[in-house]
């Protein structure tokens, strides 16, 4: 039996090396190239980038901000309607800014792009995270006397997200509008009045992660109840920083205008309360300044 036993391990020893010897390459870009910029923290923000099939460029931007797209953005190829907190690590994630520039083979799209700036941040930064849950301050999303005054979106008024092919999109004709895509708006300022227009066939877990958690700078957990999919215009005041790239950029001050609690009250019958709850975090346990390219 001992004998049996032995010969049965040694088996499972052979199958389980044979799977680790064929086991699939870890996503990597091709090349990269990571720099430490330190002209750029007057700022008070990151700087221009892009995102195109195959290239990955940032400018000024914070390791925290980096994580929070690797690993909050995007998965299992979709794009995550909620942006997660990134919370924990050294001082220098939020004050060091650095220069990415990454290029992948074969014109990856976004989805694919996202293991590959794990895998560039865990070789170069070193670093390791998980996720979790934490109580924390929230805002929670009702329907106003149940007088929603949100507008349905019609029928083939927008196309579904493609994102596979978002980044190589074609070009429209002159003269031809662009066709809107669901889920995804468009966010103008003017006189320090913010408007949120274009918003065509959006869910209210899309409009909620999307528009209003990143403009609180917390959370928002959906009360309202409401199922479909919407057409938003919302205006409205800001009376702090936009945040871009999860770092804070001043805004222009408006003279007058609702704030965004009263917009949402007065323009589409929904309401904010603050409240706490659990809510799920990206925990940073390990990271350290970037190696030499």
């Amino acid at each position: 039996m001992a004998r049996w036993t032995f010969c049965a391990g040694l088996a499972i020893c052979v199958v389980l090396a044979s799977h680790a010897q064929t086991a699939p390459p870890r996503p990597a870009f091709d090349v990269a190239s990571v720099k430490l910029n330190t002209t750029c923290n007057s700022l008070g923000g990151p700087g221009p980038g892009s995102l195109t099939p195959g290239r990955f460029d940032m400018h000024c931007v914070t390791l925290r901000s980096l994580i929070s797209m690797a690993y909050g953005a995007f998965s299992g190829g979709n794009l995550n309607s909620q942006r997660m907190e990134v919370v924990g690590g050294p001082h220098w994630l939020d004050s060091d800014r650095y220069d990415i520039s990454a290029k992948a083979e074969g014109g990856a799209s976004a989805p694919q792009m996202a293991p590959m700036l794990q895998s560039l941040l865990e070789d170069r930064f070193q670093v390791k995270v998980h996720v979790g849950s934490q109580e924390g301050a929230v805002y929670a999303l009702t329907v106003l006397k149940d007088n929603s005054k949100l507008q349905r979106t019609k029928e083939g008024s927008c196309v579904p997200m493609d994102l596979a092919h978002m980044l190589s999109a074609p070009a429209v004709k002159p003269g031809e509008p662009r066709p809107m895509t669901c889920g995804l708006g468009r966010t103008e300022k003017s006189d320090g009045v913010t408007s949120i227009s274009d918003w065509y066939g959006i869910t209210m877990a899309e409009f909620i992660g999307r528009m209003l958690s990143p403009v609180l700078g917390r959370p928002v957990i959906d009360k309202t109840g409401l199922t479909g999919q919407y057409d938003i215009r919302l205006e409205f005041v800001l009376d702090g920083p936009i945040p871009i790239n999860g770092q804070p950029v001043p805004a222009p001050q408006a003279d007058s205008g609702p704030s965004i609690f009263t917009a949402l009250e007065t323009q589409l019958g929904l309401k904010l309360s603050a409240t706490k709850a659990p809510v799920e975090v990206i925990f940073v346990d390990q990271a350290e300044k970037p190696s030499a390219n």
